[in-house]
């Protein structure tokens, strides 16, 4: 079984095989499968934690957070039916996280969700625990304006789509007709888009591929740690 301090070499095509059709699946079927998720899915996301970290510390930031285990850069394989009773109990996707500040919670993050069926997602993101001051660095020209900027050309390269609940109408003291009007009425932040998943995912090289695409998403991110951290 590989251990988290050997290279990553790829997601073998078996264990992605199996995590394409987990989705599908209930817990006795998981539970008698178990051996196979344990070997082939969880040790090369391990891996692929410690090497993707390594790649955003050398391109984006050295004090990026990367925790080669679950609910520290690797979020649950199981679905909190809590909030969604009818989602089956597992996912078929793997989920990433790399954040950067004290409290994991609210800090700004990368991610990657990897589903073998859909693609490759990637996103740059944060909760905003700090509505007056996300506000205040939005509304003022020179802050404002240089996010406005790094978010417009991150869309522009990407097609990302902009999400995040949101407010109905900008919030006052803002005027409606603000020229960031979107991002005042934001209560949480996240741009995000997909992408096919490349041949390489069974390879060292995806983390490459990954960081190559995290790049495009390094203004967006900086800011968000200058201005909200």
């Amino acid at each position: 079984m590989m251990s988290v301090t050997e290279e990553f070499t790829g997601f073998p095509e078996e264990g992605l095989a199996f995590l394409a059709t987990l989705g599908t699946k209930n817990k006795a079927w998981f539970d008698k499968n178990r051996d196979v998720y344990d070997r082939l899915v969880v040790p090369p996301a391990k891996a692929f934690v410690v090497a993707m970290g390594e790649a955003l510390h050398d391109q984006i930031s050295p004090a990026i957070e990367a925790q080669p285990k679950t609910n520290g850069s690797i979020a649950p394989i199981n679905n909190d039916l809590r909030f969604s009773p009818d989602a089956s109990p597992y996912k078929d996707h793997l989920m990433f996280r790399f954040w950067e500040g004290p409290n994991k919670k609210v800090a700004p993050m990368l991610m990657i969700r990897m589903s073998p069926a859909d693609g490759v997602g990637f996103a740059s993101g944060m909760f905003l625990s700090d509505l007056d001051l996300w506000r205040s660095k939005i509304d003022e020209d020179t802050t404002g304006k240089s996010f406005a900027a790094e978010l417009a050309k991150l869309v522009k390269a990407t097609k990302a789509e902009v999400a995040g609940e949101g407010l109905k109408r900008v919030p006052k003291p803002y005027a409606e007709d603000h020229p960031r009007g979107e991002l005042l009425r934001h209560k949480g932040f996240q741009v995000r888009w997909i992408e096919d998943t490349p041949k390489s995912i069974t390879s060292a090289r995806f983390v490459d591929w990954c960081a190559t695409r995290f790049n495009k998403a390094a203004g967006v991110h900086h800011w968000l740690v200058e201005n909200m951290v």
